[in-house]
């Protein structure tokens, strides 16, 4: 298993992609953590009658890594940028399915001590501090139209998978596009509020 997504990322976090030899380094001794933390949380968050939906398979691990060949060399540029992003998508793959708090406190804790374990205390402190850091793919406008290529391709929205600055600036790209689309429907538009729990919920889609 982890020869699998060994070979995974470290096809993809390679030097011909700009990652440094850090980035390099880190995602390898990411692919046993991230199966650590898939089993351990297979084995202690068993599915009940309140919690059917508790089940963790292989499934999971490819989507975490899915999420983390989404990103680019210009994005990662340090060790720890890749660590935050290698924890939003373990939450959002496996944490995110919780239904109760204690339980996202328990994968919050064992997330942490696996960090520490294997990175020390500075490492930890990372992933710990409190907040959260989120990534999504729609923060970049399409590139203005310069006539040398095609015009669906000068109006294509650049998809780089990149932390939010903050809820302020995500609330002002969200309102954008919700305005976008109220003025391409007939008839009455949708009205939403985004705020911060909505948009957590959001980025985690």
């Amino acid at each position: 298993m982890d020869k699998i997504f060994g070979v995974i990322g470290r096809g993809y976090y390679c030097a011909q992609r700009g990652f440094s030899e850090e980035v390099r380094d880190l995602v390898m001794e990411l692919v046993p953590l991230t199966r650590r933390l898939w089993q351990m949380t297979k084995i202690k968050m068993l599915p009940t009658p309140a919690k059917f939906h508790y089940i963790f398979n292989l499934r999971d691990l490819s989507r975490i890594w899915q999420g983390m060949l989404n990103t680019t060399s210009e994005v990662i540029k340090e060790p720890d940028e890749l660590l935050q992003l290698w924890k939003h998508e373990c939450k959002r793959v496996i944490a995110d399915r919780f239904t109760v708090s204690k339980d996202v406190t328990w994968f919050d804790k064992v997330l942490a001590g696996l960090v520490e374990e294997e990175f020390g205390e500075e490492k930890k402190l990372l992933v710990d501090c409190g907040m959260d850091a989120y990534f999504v793919n729609f923060l970049r406008d399409a590139p203005e139209a310069t006539g040398e290529t095609t015009e669906e391709a000068d109006t294509e929205m650049p998809k780089i998978y990149e932390p939010i600055e903050s809820f302020d600036h995500l609330k002002e790209r969200l309102n954008m596009f919700l305005q976008l689309y109220n003025e391409s429907v007939r008839g009455m538009g949708m009205d939403l509020v985004f705020f911060q729990d909505a948009m957590v919920h959001l980025v985690k889609v």
